[in-house]
């Protein structure tokens, strides 16, 4: 990434609307408005009016407002210039095409708030917190987004780093100095305990952080069962909408059909799948394969029954290809109901899908979600974060297992060292940035 060049984008959106806006920003930002705007060239934090003049003709383009940040001490820590236009697709692509022809380049996505980022103004943390408040479709998504603008992730990483680096400290004089008496002694009785607290402490954070994220990133949920047990129906009910075509024909639907819908600020990201069955249609059993694969993705699966059959093997399948899940054992159709089956006494959620008689269902999917204190220090919002300390974490059980299995100091070290690794790089410390900045800017909107 060169940053000397002047970048241009549209960073209104390009759509029709009342006011766009062009921002410009790099070295020649302000020579290059100079070729075609006429009104006076303002100071740093300033707005003149003029009109942007087509430098090949002499006509006037657009009647505009130009703001002006001269110097260091702005959004992107460069001369950056923002032209508020009358917002027509036509005039806007016209001025910015104008830009591009006097020496600007079209910005990739998210190269202002990576520019940002590489001259000091915003932290790796606050990027990616500005990119989920963008992207944001619940108010409780808006909400998290906006509370990692200071973020004290750095600070819980830290500490398990500082607690991990005592462990490897000590570990590795007793290995290199084995001979020495006035040091710490560090055997396999003594470091296992200190190994096994910081994995515990980990695992704390990362379950907790888990339950926070979906809300942050939004549930999956799977939902699954036998053709015509009235998943569709279930799907449209929860989505207030007809997105499935709902017949009494078993197989009905052939692929997943997904949708989202909110509780209480919580986004729910529902795949209705194909009826799990034997099946010679090939279209079908395509459907099939995709249901498994949503199972494999979702964390909560529904796992409907009509309320006139239930088979027993087809819940054990089910719910042992949920393991690790929240697992909802539904029967709908108890409208239909005349007299009480005898699976009754199961631990089932009972639902009318046809008669919009989901309340349960609905108190059932916000179960992990209804004490989560999302000002939680030791919760962790961001996905590249999480990631990496799930890196750790079974680093960690390496070297556990390693002691278990009789291993020496100079072997678990290495399980250790990975360990301490993984949380240098969530502190963005000691590595090369660069892959990590291409793939996080490039979420981005063009413009921003």
């Amino acid at each position: 990434m060169n940053l000397n060049d002047t970048i241009a984008a549209i960073s209104s959106g390009n759509i029709n609307q009342a006011i766009s806006i062009i921002r410009i920003s790099g070295p020649d930002a302000v020579n290059i408005i100079k070729k075609i705007f006429n009104g006076k060239i303002g100071e740093d934090k300033t707005i003149t009016y003029g009109n942007i003049i087509d430098n090949n003709t002499n006509k006037i383009v657009d009647e505009v407002l130009v703001n002006w940040f001269i110097g260091t001490k702005n959004y992107t820590g460069e001369d950056t210039v923002e032209i508020n236009a009358h917002g027509g697709i036509i005039v806007t692509n016209k001025i910015l095409n104008l830009i591009l022809a006097n020496g600007a380049r079209l910005a990739n996505r998210g190269e202002f708030t990576r520019r940002a980022f590489l001259n000091g103004k915003i932290s790796l943390d606050k990027a990616e917190a500005i990119n989920s408040l963008i992207h944001a479709k619940t108010n409780t998504q808006a909400e998290i987004a906006i509370s990692q603008f200071n973020s004290k992730d750095n600070d819980l990483i830290e500490s398990l780093e500082q607690e991990l680096l005592r462990i490897i400290s000590i570990t590795e004089i007793n290995i290199d100095y084995s001979d020495y008496n006035d040091i710490e002694q560090m055997d396999k009785n003594k470091l296992y305990p200190l190994v096994n607290n910081l994995l515990k402490k980990i695992a704390i954070i990362i379950n907790k952080s888990e339950n926070a994220s979906d809300v942050y990133k939004g549930v999956n949920v799977a939902i699954v069962g036998k053709p015509n047990s009235g998943k569709s129906s279930l799907l449209n009910c929860l989505l207030s909408k007809n997105k499935a075509i709902v017949t009494n024909i078993p197989g009905t639907t052939r692929d997943t059909i997904e949708g989202e819908f909110e509780i209480n600020g919580v986004l729910f990201k529902l795949v209705d799948t194909a009826g799990i069955r034997e099946t010679k249609d090939q279209i079908e059993a395509m459907g099939i394969e995709k249901s498994l694969a949503a199972i494999k993705e979702a964390r909560i699966v529904i796992h409907m029954h009509d309320g006139f059959n239930f088979d027993e093997e087809e819940e054990k399948l089910i719910k042992k290809m949920s393991q690790g899940k929240q697992y909802i054992s539904v029967i709908n159709k108890i409208d239909t109901l005349t007299k009480k089956p005898n699976f009754l006494d199961k631990s089932f959620v009972y639902i009318s899908a046809k008669n919009n008689n989901v309340w349960d269902l609905k108190s059932s999917l916000m179960r992990n979600y209804f004490n989560i204190n999302f000002d939680d220090s030791d919760i962790l919002y961001n996905t590249r974060k999480l990631s990496l300390l799930k890196q750790a974490s079974l680093s960690l059980k390496e070297a556990l297992k390693g002691l278990e299995d009789g291993f020496g100091p100079e072997v678990v070290i290495l399980d250790l060292t990975k360990t301490w690794e993984s949380l240098r790089e969530i502190l963005n410390k000691g590595h090369d940035n660069e892959a990590l900045l291409d793939n996080m800017f490039s979420k981005f909107c063009l413009g921003k």
